[in-house]
């Protein structure tokens, strides 16, 4: 593969890379503990462990399923299509970073302590969790810039196979000889 090849393929591959860490990342996410629980402290009048990402939000999954999704569409599509794809990857990105820093995540309804348990503390919030979904949707807010950006300059996945455009079939010189005598011309005097 020629060096000129392989720079022109380098973007599409970083943005596959780039929305396949996502879709990891963003899993990971919803399995790291957001919230680290005392024992014995209840939510909604039940005792609760330590909550993680999917315990408090549903979005985290949709989202990297999304992303696993949006590298058929990069793969795919090509022009503008991978444009819009690119405008609709920032966005998602930037969706999922407002919900991971709104602290909306937070909000749960801690309804005291349970029987025969002593009240050793408050709940607090973890690092890991929200900074691996932070992490992954910077990544899509990148792969979707890079999209808007240069998609329309990166390659197709099986470009090569596809049929050429529309080709004039080469005449046969038989076929010209003759149509020149029918025309009143020597074929003999052409050049």
């Amino acid at each position: 593969m020629a060096p000129a090849e392989r720079a022109t393929k380098r973007p599409l591959w970083i943005v596959v890379v780039a929305l396949l860490l996502s879709a990891i990342a963003l899993w990971v996410s919803s399995q790291l503990v957001w919230i680290e629980v005392p024992e014995g402290r209840t939510v909604d009048g039940r005792v609760s462990g330590d909550l993680t990402g999917s315990d408090l939000v549903s979005w985290q999954v949709p989202i990297a399923l999304f992303s696993l999704a949006a590298i058929g569409g990069v793969l795919g599509a090509r022009g503008w299509i991978r444009r819009v794809l690119g405008v609709l990857l920032f966005a998602v990105g930037a969706w999922a970073l407002y919900l991971v820093f709104d602290g909306s995540a937070y909000d749960v309804a801690w309804s005291g302590w349970a029987p025969g348990y002593p009240e050793q503390g408050e709940p607090s919030r973890t690092l890991w969790g929200p900074a691996t979904a932070a992490a992954a949707g910077v990544l899509v807010v990148l792969s979707g810039a890079m999209l808007v950006v240069r998609g329309h300059r990166m390659p197709r996945l099986g470009a090569k196979y596809s049929a050429p455009g529309e080709q004039k079939a080469a005449k046969d010189p038989d076929t010209e000889l003759w149509d020149a005598l029918s025309e009143g011309e020597d074929p003999t005097t052409r050049s």
